[in-house]
């Protein structure tokens, strides 16, 4: 056993474990095609391979100048190779370079010096390599390729801080970002997951907690702002600022922030007692926003719904139009009105951790302001503001390609380019994966992006684990979002997994009071799978179905199985009177949504029943 000087790299294969779930033995061809390539690459430049699993391999070299040359030349061939291969199944490596003392026995290595080179391995891009200070002392002046300080990081495990170098240069942000996650994650971990932009910027900065459990105490309803003056069809901005200040307070781990959907029917007429009795609010808060050329005005009014008194309101707040303001007005917002309430974390937003929640924020407003306004089109799903935000979405990620959220905002476009036939490209879905897989290489932890790609995942037909895997990633993520709650647990619930999908479209309910009642389907369709005539009737009763193809067949259906043929006739007359087309193929709606084979039978077996002509089998694709 000998104490030495060394030079020790370590590579890793990103996402090793999906690549094989996709294709095991392309991955294994692909990663020995690989691997031959850089144990030569080692030896070329005098390093000595000393430890290899599979995915990874450590090597020891005595200059450290050779091991980043080496390193350099991995990445580069590996990007060569991946230049003709779809994002989705690219193999890509991590490397982590450290110049510190080892222990030498029996051909093995050990010590901090292997072990920050494998902690320096696991914060690198994808693609990228992250160098120890040491190491970059030693090859200034002598390598021509150029790294970046991402200044100093505490590693898992080690004892002081490693002064952190990243290559390519570019991509030290995302290094810089990730430093400060995990720095506030250990302080802080545990609270509520929220949504929106300042959801995954304030999630990355603070931590993951447990679903589980709704949030308690103090319930505060947040109606959005109206935008004062200007253009009405900046509208948008007022309704991201009221989003991302809902994320904000959703931290606050004894506050329950009542999903900002609530809060809309309420924008022109606050009464504080119809808030108050409606969403069993304890607060509410409101407020206008201003713009106009390079200012931003922005007005709160904070109430007391208990007793309908005013409180102290943040601002005004009159600042300068730039993402920094922006950003200082929501947290200053957010921090008075938790102190106010008397929140026991308020001291959340320190100094550090509002700088935290501004490493996440993208370069610049317009980027911002793109993010906002990909929100925006759901209110009409009309095609010029689909138009608008793909744009506004493709030059953000022109100008910002480290921005995760433009990546994750710019996947739906696509997706909803496809469900509204909106200049719908034919690599539609190669686009949104492509998009979502960036976001998720800018930020592992972006919730956004898992959902896009559960919804992609259903959109075509893949299989159940796979829109699973994402679902529940989001979920975890982002337990508070009450859309993506009810969007995914509907999803989950149709594909079969009824219990399931129910506890997340009833966890939507309770942070949003006001939740679209169609989501109510789920429990409808579970009672009419179990053979619970009766409650799946009175679910549908209690809905008030829509005038919809899939709403009337599912009440003819029910009404038929349940015993009530004269009902059953009324509401089949409906479908032949206003839908005629709709038995063409009955089976269209519940197919669309994953529904599982024995579930849409049974459905057609009440259509039977109920006396319409339905085909025997299933004549859709």
């Amino acid at each position: 056993m000998e104490r030495r000087l060394a030079a020790i790299l370590v590579a890793d294969v990103v996402g090793y474990s999906r690549l094989m779930g996709v294709d095991e033995e392309g991955t294994l061809s692909k990663l020995r095609a690989i691997r031959t390539d850089v144990d030569k690459r080692i030896e070329r430049y005098g390093g000595q391979i000393f430890g290899s699993a599979g995915d990874s391999v450590i090597a020891e070299f005595t200059s450290p100048v050779e091991a980043v040359r080496c390193a350099v030349e991995i990445q580069q061939e590996v990007a060569k190779r991946n230049a003709s291969e779809p994002q989705e199944t690219q193999m890509l490596f991590r490397i982590g370079v450290n110049l510190g003392d080892v222990i030498a026995e029996e051909g093995n290595f050990h010590g901090d010096g292997v072990n920050i080179a494998a902690r320096l391995e696991s914060i690198a891009p994808s693609g990228g390599i992250c160098i120890s200070r040491p190491v970059a002392e030693q090859m200034a002046g002598k390598v021509d390729f150029q790294f970046a300080d991402a200044g100093e990081i505490a590693l898992k495990n080690i004892a002081m801080p490693v002064g952190v170098w990243v290559w390519p240069a570019e991509l030290a942000k995302t290094v810089r970002r990730a430093r400060k996650s995990r720095k506030l994650t250990a302080l802080i971990a545990g609270l509520v997951a929220v949504s929106a932009l300042v959801a995954v910027l304030v999630f990355d900065t603070f931590g993951e907690k447990d679903g589980a459990e709704l949030p308690t105490g103090a319930k505060i309803a947040i109606i959005p702002f109206q935008s004062v003056g200007g253009d009405q069809e900046d509208a948008y901005f007022s309704e991201g600022l009221t989003r991302d200040l809902n994320a904000l307070l959703s931290k606050f781990s004894n506050l329950f922030v009542i999903a900002p959907e609530a809060g809309e029917s309420y924008r022109d007429d606050p009464k504080c007692e119809t808030i108050r009795n409606e969403l069993d609010a304890d607060y509410i808060l409101s407020g206008s926003v201003r713009r106009s050329q390079d200012k931003l005005r922005v007005t709160t009014d904070f109430i007391d719904a208990k007793t309908c008194r005013q409180l102290k309101s943040p601002g005004p707040f009159d600042k300068d139009l730039s993402l920094n303001d922006v950003l200082d007005v929501q947290i200053e917002i957010a921090r008075t009105v938790a102190a106010q309430i008397g929140s026991t974390d308020a001291t959340l937003f320190s100094t550090s951790a509002q700088q935290a929640i501004r490493e996440k924020a993208p370069e610049n407003l317009e980027a911002y302001e793109c993010y906002l306004l990909s929100f925006w089109f759901y209110q009409t799903f009309g095609l010029e503001a689909h138009r608008k935000a793909r744009d506004c979405l493709l030059r953000t990620v022109k100008v910002d390609p480290g921005y995760s959220l433009g990546w994750s905002r710019l996947a739906f476009n696509y997706l909803e380019s496809k469900k509204r036939s909106h200049d719908t490209s034919p690599d539609w879905a190669r686009l949104a994966r492509d998009a979502a897989g960036r976001a998720l290489q800018e930020d592992r932890n972006n919730p956004d992006a898992y959902y896009a790609r559960a919804i992609l995942s259903r959109m075509l037909g893949e299989d159940k684990s796979v829109f699973m895997n994402n679902a529940q990633k989001a979920i975890d993520l982002n337990p508070n979002d009450s859309w993506i709650l009810a969007d995914l647990g509907i999803f989950l619930a149709y594909s079969g997994e009824w219990e399931k999908g129910e506890q997340w479209i009833t966890r939507a309910r309770a942070l949003n009071p006001k939740l679209h009642p169609g989501f109510g389907n789920a429990f409808v369709l579970h009672a009419y799978a179990r053979g619970d005539y009766e409650e799946a009737r009175d679910l549908m009763l209690s809905m008030s179905p829509a005038n919809r193809p899939m709403g009337i067949a599912s009440m003819t259906a029910i009404y038929a199985m349940n015993g009530e043929p004269q009902k059953a006739d009324a509401w089949a007359s409906k479908i032949l009177e206003q839908f005629p087309e709709f038995l063409n193929d009955p089976r269209a709606p519940y197919r669309a949504r994953g529904m599982p084979k024995d579930v849409i039978e049974d459905l057609m077996k009440g259509l039977t029943k109920a006396g319409l002509k339905v085909p025997e089998t299933d004549t859709g694709n």
